[in-house]
């Protein structure tokens, strides 16, 4: 069991251990009957430890790690002009986001929670301003060393999402220095939740976007971002996310009105 079911089994636990003292022990056999109710609830504990666990965690979030936080400090412009408040928001939602996803490492050896924070930050980012910031169905992170095939994609790449799988699939060779340096690398973890978000939400209001116009907002095109994710790109939709977030003045200067549209998509009022 996890961590708050184990908390709450803790005093049935000790009633049982005590009751096995006064009946086996003491042979005190007039005890026995309190241990059917005893043992039925932890029972249920531990059938619903995974649900316990995720009302548990929404209703008593954490914040990150201070190191997670000096790591975020570092690297990333959003977190570093949230005032104090926001930051504590970012914290625990980012905490939680983590905490209830499937991790699955393919050769990886046991996946830091550095990597954990970076797939889920983007996500984390852009439902910020909303209540219902949780991506249902999508439980399962896949994690690579490096670019690989798979049964959809033959061709080595660095991300995919499988939509009805609720599988996001990152390969850390690339992770790692799309968040660290973000104005030179495309950004593969905010790439595959704007895929996600935008199947998740009404978007047809979002106008279309070209790769022309797309160039003015970012150093890397067409060839440079395809070349990085190892497939072309299909819903240019999610580069337009991904440079609305990593070059916002950019876009205000060049695009002022689907600047404001992402605004109002992603529910930023501030």
């Amino acid at each position: 069991m996890l961590r708050y079911s184990r908390l709450l089994a803790l005093p049935f636990i000790l009633a049982l251990l005590y009751l096995l003292y006064l009946l086996f022990v003491l042979e005190r056999d007039e005890y026995s009957i309190w241990l059917i109710p005893v043992v039925v609830i932890l029972t249920v504990i531990f059938i619903f430890a995974p649900q316990i666990e995720w009302w548990a965690s929404k209703r008593f979030p954490i914040r990150i790690s201070p190191f997670l936080q000096k790591l975020f400090l570092q690297y990333s412009d959003h977190y570093r002009n949230m005032d104090e408040e926001e930051r504590e928001r970012f914290d625990k939602r980012l905490w939680l986001a983590m905490r209830h996803k499937d991790w699955i490492g393919m050769k990886t050896g046991p996946i830091g929670e550095d990597i954990k924070a970076i797939v889920m930050a983007p996500w984390v980012l852009m439902t910020f301003h909303q209540d219902d910031y949780l991506p249902s169905h999508y439980e399962r992170i896949v994690l690579y060393k490096h670019p690989f095939p798979s049964p959809r994609y033959t061709q080595w790449h660095s991300s995919e999402t499988h939509h009805e799988d609720g599988v996001l699939i990152f390969s850390i060779e690339q992770l790692l220095p799309s968040f660290t340096q973000p104005y030179k690398f495309y950004n593969i973890a905010l790439h595959e939740w704007a895929g996600v978000y935008l199947q998740q939400q009404n978007s047809d209001q979002l106008p279309s976007w070209n790769w022309e116009e797309l160039n003015l907002l970012s150093p890397y095109g067409k060839e440079e971002i395809e070349a990085w994710l190892g497939l072309p790109v299909e819903d240019l939709r999610q580069v337009a996310i991904h440079h609305f977030f990593t070059f916002p003045s950019k876009m205000r200067q060049y695009f002022p009105d689907r600047y404001e549209d992402f605004r109002t998509f992603f529910g930023i009022k501030s």
